[in-house]
């Protein structure tokens, strides 16, 4: 499976308009008219904030599309109970949908399908199966959670609204989450014909949405979701056996980690020094640690979300908790957090367009959690 990466420094049209020709997207969609193209649109960020995929990579991927003679859909299901209008107006989604007149649609209407693996079931947006094929325009980020976040996190905006928050409530740790992401995963592939990732600037540190813009200067393009995965969070620094939902998501590709294929200029490549969250030493105490060393590790081992002077009381983090462990109360300068309800899902992190809450760490967290 070939993974394509070519070096673009700065968002400039014509040099991504080219590197999608080069893609040969007209063979893999001959026989597939309807597109339904998925970019991350996580929430009402502006495009510099690299929390989105950035409007100039999605209009060259349209423009492309449009010259091949394609019928196009453009939509998401932003996160949480921010304002779907907000959130295409301030991606640039809004103003691309009229300058192509393409229909620009929010996954929370439409529809749903429901489909099961053998433990989880989900509700999927009913629009990618009302299309020949969806092309998946993903974002090169951390993430708090999960570490790291490409093309197969991506897909997670198929499940519509609020639902999404069920999942963290129910499975609320990384490792029960990654079962959610690559059981997810397996039922959706079929439909995903191509995917592109957004790396010119990504985000490091805290992400997906409160980290720090970077500037790495990659486009990613692939067939598979998870070896373009694969690849991209190599070169950012993880290990991607180590992020739990890459393997089983290869295995659904039925893809051998030597089978994935990417030119010799960038074998081995890392990018210096990428602020990305330690989970393996995490894993390895509690996982190989006798009971006492593991309560010891655990007591002193604590993060949650807390609040910075920068909240603006816009109430989206308590409307997309899905445990309701926040309350705004009158008079307060931001919402309360009920501790013993909170599940360090981090939606609330997440979600805020202020970056006004932050991961509080103990000493020990501190130095885990970078």
């Amino acid at each position: 499976m070939k993974v394509q990466i070519e070096k673009i420094e700065s968002y400039d049209f014509d040099k991504i308009y080219h590197f999608i020709e080069k893609l040969q997207l007209e063979k893999i969609l001959l026989d597939k008219q309807k597109i339904l193209l998925k970019p991350n649109l996580l929430g009402a960020f502006p495009p510099e904030k690299a929390v989105t995929t950035n409007p100039v990579v999605v209009d060259a991927v349209i423009t492309f599309l449009k010259k091949i003679g394609k019928e196009i859909i453009l939509g998401d299901s932003p996160g949480g109970s921010t304002s779907v209008k907000l959130v295409w107006e301030l991606t640039g989604m809004k103003q691309l949908a009229e300058k192509h007149n393409i229909p620009l649609v929010n996954f929370t209407t439409g529809g749903i399908i429901h489909q099961r693996t053998k433990k989880l079931k989900f509700p999927i947006t009913k629009y990618i199966w009302d299309v020949d094929a969806v092309i998946n325009l993903c974002k090169y980020k951390t993430h708090s959670l999960m570490s790291y976040t490409g093309a197969v996190k991506n897909l997670y905006g198929l499940i519509p609204g609020l639902k999404k928050s069920d999942y963290h409530k129910e499975h609320p740790d990384h490792t029960q989450f990654a079962k959610v992401i690559s059981g997810l995963y397996s039922i959706v592939k079929e439909r995903i014909v191509f995917n592109i990732m957004d790396g010119i600037v990504g985000m490091e540190g805290e992400g997906p949405s409160a980290g720090d813009p970077r500037n790495f200067g990659v486009m990613f393009a692939s067939e598979s979701a998870s070896a373009l995965d694969y690849v991209a969070s190599s070169m950012m620094g993880f290990q991607p056996e180590k992020l739990e939902y890459i393997l089983p998501s290869l295995e659904a590709d039925n893809i051998k980690e030597d089978e994935i294929e990417i030119l010799d200029e960038w074998q081995n490549f890392k990018f210096h020094k990428v602020k990305i969250k330690k989970v393996g030493l995490y894993v390895k105490i509690l996982a190989y640690s006798p009971k006492i060393l593991k309560d010891v590790f655990k007591k002193h081992f604590t993060y949650y979300p807390d609040f910075n002077d920068k909240c603006r009381k816009c109430n989206i983090c308590v409307e997309s908790c899905p445990m309701q462990a926040m309350e705004l109360k009158e008079g307060d300068a931001h919402p309360t957090i009920d501790y013993d309800k909170c599940i360090k899902c981090m939606c609330c992190h997440e979600m805020c367009p202020y970056q006004a809450i932050y991961v509080h760490k103990s000493f020990l967290a501190k130095f885990i959690i970078k």
